[in-house]
């Protein structure tokens, strides 16, 4: 298994001029321990944690000295780190002052052996996820013991017998919303919300497109210039991603799944329409 199976992306990330107050904000709504502090270009400087919050905040601690002559030594060279560590982060401003060089990060096809065994190091609770110097994740302690649960759990013999058939949809790979202005609909996901577009990239004006891929995460978002603005008509449609379209639709029919014929929507991908129990529109897809 690489890095990209396990982080979690896109990641919450801060800008260097961030103040403090803000980043204690982002933290505790966002219910994280720590995040990436990045330049205007999306580009890794360093990451802040819980601990730099706690460590700027927690009784300021003077080394002890002995005087030799007319100077000062400290006494322990880790408590004189500690402390000039500490003062550091007590007159801190923003997160840039709060960063250290040299942070440790992985790309997201770095094996996860390796990862694992960076993080073994108690200092480390968050690895950045760099490709194309850019941030794209992060993997964190929590992402690893999630999947230590998966593993631990798929070797479980009481889980094994519990499994009585196969899947046959590997999850929702993406969410079809019907729109009737698609530049505006662009605007309101990349502009305002913060999302990259997938497909098409880098166009002026997208308002002539009838398909835009705005990439929200682990499920795309498809942006379809088709909407009727009827209640009811414009329902999104949910995209299930399967590995035999001909032996998942059979086997749907049988178990009373309204489906219609497979067709190709493309080159390498078969798709199969239908509807759920309440009449909501759902796709199967395969990509060859």
């Amino acid at each position: 298994m690489q890095a990209r199976d396990v982080m979690t992306s896109p990641a919450i990330t801060v800008g260097a001029a961030t103040h403090i107050p803000e980043l204690a904000r982002v933290m505790r709504v966002n219910r994280i321990s720590g995040m990436p502090v990045v330049d205007d270009g999306g580009r890794l400087l360093g990451i802040v944690t819980d601990h730099d919050l706690i460590l700027r905040n927690a009784p300021v601690r003077e080394p002890r000295y002995f005087s030799v002559l007319s100077g000062m030594i400290p006494l322990n060279l880790e408590e004189y780190r500690h402390y000039k560590d500490q003062l550091r982060h007590t007159m801190a401003v923003t997160a840039a002052d709060l960063i250290e060089p040299g942070i440790k990060f992985i790309s997201p096809d770095t094996p996860l052996e390796e990862a694992m065994e960076i993080m073994l190091d108690p200092q480390v609770t968050m690895l950045p996820v760099v490709e194309d110097d850019r941030v794209v994740g992060v993997v964190t302690r929590t992402n690893l013991v999630r999947l230590v649960e998966s593993l631990e759990g798929a070797l479980d013999p009481a889980k094994q017998e519990a499994k009585v058939e196969d899947r046959l949809l590997t999850g929702v790979v993406s969410v079809i919303l019907y729109v009737q202005d698609m530049g505006l609909m662009v605007s309101f996901y990349r502009d305002k919300l913060g999302f990259d577009i997938d497909l098409p990239v880098d166009l002026p004006d997208y308002t002539q497109e009838s398909w835009v891929v705005i990439n929200t995460g682990a499920t795309k978002l498809a942006l379809n210039l088709g909407g009727s603005g009827r209640v009811g008509e414009d329902a999104p449609m949910i995209v299930f991603g399967v590995e035999d379209i001909e032996a998942a639709r059979t086997t749907l029919l049988a178990r009373g799944v309204a489906l219609e014929e497979i067709f190709e929507a493309g080159d390498g991908v078969k798709v199969v329409q239908g509807r759920d129990a309440e009449g909501n529109p759902i796709s199967l897809e395969q990509r060859l």
